[in-house]
């Protein structure tokens, strides 16, 4: 920080004069400087650069912080890295110096500047905070480019916050130490944990209240009734206008959440974009081969040819669907979407308070799963071969994880804009209020989504229990609690799903055998369920389904993924 570094200058320059009979002063190497530093910064880092021996007696009398360099993401949210208020809370509570190297905001473009700093054989900052999949992560510690934290993780002297998790909630520590071990067995990231449930269950249904009062029809809980109050709205004018213009079931995969054929598949087989578990939880299985999967593509084909199912769904953008949803006269009966802000008006729409949440349909062999995705935390700091004091590198990662420290991280300053203290939660209404909770953590100023000097936009470590996530501040306002009872109402509705299978880490030969695998199955069998489901390509074809998608490498695909499973296991 520029005050700081003026402040070290001047002990610096004292220091030197004092032993300059006595060891002189030597010349150091130069360190990069963040783009962002101001000149004030660079010129009294210029200043003591041949200062190395001055600058270390200096240190070491005075307690001067010690600086370590930090590749960090640019927001457009961020207005400044070296002023923010995290920045100093952690310079401060560590006594440390940041010097940010800042990278590009685009993901790919970051990216690349990583690689060429890790191949240029040069210096590299101490530490880079972004975030990274498990194959790049893999290559790059095992070219030795990223430290392996292990040894670090398992000393509770260095890492007080991590081993704080394994005493007080360890099966967060058990799955987190699932997702960041490498398949080689090294641990070479920190990690972001902070599930919001919400996010797992996007694929909500929508179904118009009105149009059933309307009809004197009872909410579906199974997957026939559902069909017959499909068709009834298909045939009976249940939104009063005269004219045939229902449209009963539609969707769009342009929006969050807003793919109908997953919702329906659930009723059938589980499924949430990929591959699964068998009953037994041992065995890595296709869902979209299965006997559930074709039983849901004919279930689907018999909506579509009752005229209830919207075959635009398949191809209808964003723009489209919101135009749909947001027409004078409501003509949409049923939809899904992740919330209500596909509505023009959000929760105030008239269009959107015909809807209430239908919940998981009960298919003909009894299942009514909701299609849940597993929270994977991303990995997002890392320690470079570069960093002379990797333990301290590794005490500012572990920094962030102290449950203040996280918060901070999401939610800007304690006492101004967030309070854990009774005073102002009590005064809250909690996300899930509806489910039993109390507040425990008020938002008395958002900051997040906006121009913004408090956080970095969490571009950091953090560990946030999901009691946290239940029971923080819904944001209520004079007393609307409508956001918060849907939530709840999402998490009561949609929790039932089969154990998942994990997040798989793959070694390079893994990923490189089955990556253009994948891509193309998950193509094909997308497009190849429109074509079933819109009468397209006819149910006789399934055999050659199944047969097109063996060619595509299917079992190397599962054995692969079977492998990856039973090394984390």
């Amino acid at each position: 920080m520029k005050k700081r570094q003026l402040k070290k200058l001047a002990s610096i320059i004292l220091a030197c004069t004092m032993v300059v009979g006595i060891a002189g002063c030597g010349s150091s190497p130069s360190s990069s400087s963040s783009p962002d530093s101001d000149t004030a910064s660079s010129e009294s880092e210029s200043a003591v650069e041949s200062n190395d021996n001055a600058e270390t007696v200096a240190e070491e009398e005075s307690g001067a912080s010690r600086k370590l360099t930090m590749a960090i993401m640019q927001s457009s949210f961020v207005e400044n890295y070296d002023t923010n208020y995290l920045t100093r809370k952690l310079e401060e509570d560590m006594n440390v110096d940041i010097e940010f190297d800042i990278l590009p905001a685009d993901a790919n473009d970051a990216k690349t500047k990583l690689s060429v700093m890790a191949n240029g054989g040069g210096e590299m900052p101490d530490i880079i905070m972004m975030a990274l999949g498990g194959s790049e992560i893999l290559q790059y510690g095992q070219a030795g480019v990223f430290l392996d934290l292990k040894d670090y993780l398992n000393d509770s002297s260095i890492t007080p916050n991590f081993n704080a998790i394994k005493e007080e909630n360890p099966e967060d520590m058990e799955a987190i130490i699932k997702a960041i071990t490498s398949p080689d067995g090294g641990i070479y990231s920190l990690f972001d944990w902070r599930p919001e449930e919400w996010n797992f269950t996007p694929f909500r249904c929508w179904i118009n209240k009105t149009w059933l009062d309307n009809l004197g029809l009872e909410m579906p809980t199974t997957t026939d009734e559902f069909a017959k109050v499909m068709k009834a709205f298909a045939t009976q004018d249940p939104n009063g206008n005269g004219v045939q213009d229902e449209i009963p079931l539609t969707g769009s995969n342009a929006i969050w959440g807003g793919y109908t054929p997953n919702f329906l598949i659930n009723s059938f087989v589980f499924y949430n974009g990929g591959l699964a578990l068998s009953d037994d939880e041992k065995t890595v299985i296709a869902p979209f081969v299965s006997d559930g999967w074709r039983d849901a593509l004919t279930y689907m084909k018999e909506l579509c040819d009752m005229g209830a199912l919207d075959p635009a769904m398949f191809t209808m953008d964003a723009t489209m669907c919101q135009a749909l949803l947001d027409q004078d006269t409501n003509v949409v009966g049923c939809v899904c979407a992740g919330g209500w802000g596909y509505w023009n008006g959000g929760l105030d729409s008239p269009n959107f308070q015909d809807f209430t949440l239908l919940a998981p349909l009960e298919g003909p062999e009894g299942l009514d799963y909701a299609l849940y995705y597993n929270f994977d935390p991303g990995r997002i700091f890392f320690i470079t071969r570069s960093c002379e004091d990797p333990e301290l590198a590794m005490a500012v990662g572990d920094w962030f994880l102290k449950r203040e420290n996280s918060i901070s991280g999401r939610y800007g300053e304690e006492g101004v804009d967030w309070s854990m203290e009774e005073a102002d939660t009590s005064t809250r209404t909690a996300l899930y209020a509806a489910e039993g909770y109390d507040c425990n953590l008020a938002i008395l100023n958002n900051v997040w989504g906006s121009m913004q000097n408090k956080m970095w936009q969490s571009v950091n470590p953090e560990y946030v229990n999901i009691e946290y996530y239940r029971g923080k501040d819904s944001l209520a306002v004079e007393g609307d609690t409508r956001d918060a009872d849907y939530r709840a109402q999402g998490y009561a509705l949609y929790s039932n799903h089969p154990t998942l299978l994990p997040a798989l880490s793959y070694t390079e030969e893994e990923n490189n055998a089955i990556s253009e695998i994948q891509t193309n199955i998950m193509e094909y069998v997308d497009g190849q369920l429109a074509e079933f489901v819109t009468g397209n390509r006819s149910l006789e074809e399934w055999d050659q389904y199944l047969a097109d998608i063996e060619n595509m490498g299917l079992q190397t695909w599962l054995e692969t993924a079977q492998t990856a499973y039973d090394r984390i296991k």
